[in-house]
């Protein structure tokens, strides 16, 4: 069962470009979005590749990317609760002379429907910070 994405949003004045180069680094995430520890990917970010994480919170993840559509979007595959995967569509698009940048995660899997209502919006409202971080470090901040 698939429900509906909760996500977020925002504009930067960095082009897709520039950030597609630094959202596109796994390796270095923890430099700008401040719930990473770590994130070690070895080799490039490709649909099917694997990384370990590490969150702030102390929390190991396996993550596995898929979608990787250059200089777009990707999607970061995790376990979530019981039953549930988490799937975060991360995408960047070109707005005037910068881009919009937008998070979103859905859930699927036979518990989704009681766990998307409890967490979706929460999770959603962590992305403003990451957003922001990540709009910083492709502007140079």
């Amino acid at each position: 069962m698939t429900l509906k994405p909760y996500g977020k949003a925002r504009t930067t004045a960095a082009s897709q470009a520039r950030v597609w180069s630094v959202w596109s680094d796994p390796n270095n995430w923890s430099r700008w979005n401040t719930g990473i520890r770590w994130c070690m990917l070895a080799g490039p970010l490709v649909t099917g590749a694997t990384a370990r994480v590490e969150t702030t919170a102390g929390s190991k993840h396996t993550v596995t990317f898929a979608d990787v559509e250059p200089p777009s979007r990707f999607t970061l595959c995790m376990d979530g609760p019981p039953l549930t995967t988490l799937r975060f569509l991360c995408e960047v698009k070109p707005e005037g002379t910068g881009s919009t940048i937008s998070q979103s995660v859905t859930f699927t899997g036979p518990l989704a429907f009681l766990f998307a209502p409890l967490l979706g919006a929460q999770l959603a409202k962590n992305f403003v910070p990451v957003l922001d971080g990540l709009a910083a470090a492709a502007e140079g901040a």
